[in-house]
């Protein structure tokens, strides 16, 4: 045999280049592992200027025009604004304010306003009044204002009547 000799009592020694290349290893490992936290901490920080760029451009740009609704979409919300109105109840208020001796001659609503204009008659300036101060008590309706009156002599019955008319508005739900 060469100049090497088995040792079968103690046991072979690694070679050096294999613990030298080991460590090296080691060292290659912990350098790329350092590397990538930096460049994942340089890609976080990218897209987080990326993102805050493009949140500052979709403030700046203008909103997009409204879109036209469609006809039926139209129709829809004119029928949600009629639900909203409160026409039973304001309807079912003056018909419970008029009541013997006043008489209820005509009614005119604008919906839009919420505005109903009232005429009516009563026999004397005081059930008028008293017909314009009941209007409101259900709460449906607001404080009702009387716009004019007139004094109508009834010729047959010998006694005058009282022809008044009355504003009132609906108070919105």
């Amino acid at each position: 045999m060469n100049g090497r000799t088995v040792d079968f009592l103690r046991p072979p020694q690694p070679p050096r280049v294999g613990w030298a290349l080991l460590a090296l290893g080691f060292v290659a490992l912990t350098i790329a592992l350092w590397c990538e936290q930096r460049w994942a901490a340089e890609r976080a920080t990218a897209e987080h200027a990326e993102q805050q760029a493009r949140t500052e451009q979709q403030a700046r740009q203008a909103p997009p025009p409204p879109l036209e609704p469609t006809l039926a979409q139209r129709r829809w919300l004119q029928a949600q604004s009629e639900l909203q109105r409160p026409w039973l109840p304001a309807l079912r208020a003056i018909e419970s304010a008029t009541v013997n001796p006043v008489f209820l001659l005509s009614m005119t609503i604008e919906p839009s306003k919420g505005l109903i204009k009232l005429d009516a008659e009563a026999p004397s300036f005081d059930h008028a009044l008293a017909y314009v101060q009941v209007l409101d008590i259900g709460g449906v309706l607001e404080p009702a204002v009387l716009v004019s009156h007139e004094q109508v002599p009834n010729l047959p019955a010998g006694a005058g009547a009282v022809k008044f008319s009355a504003v009132t508005h609906w108070v919105a739900p």
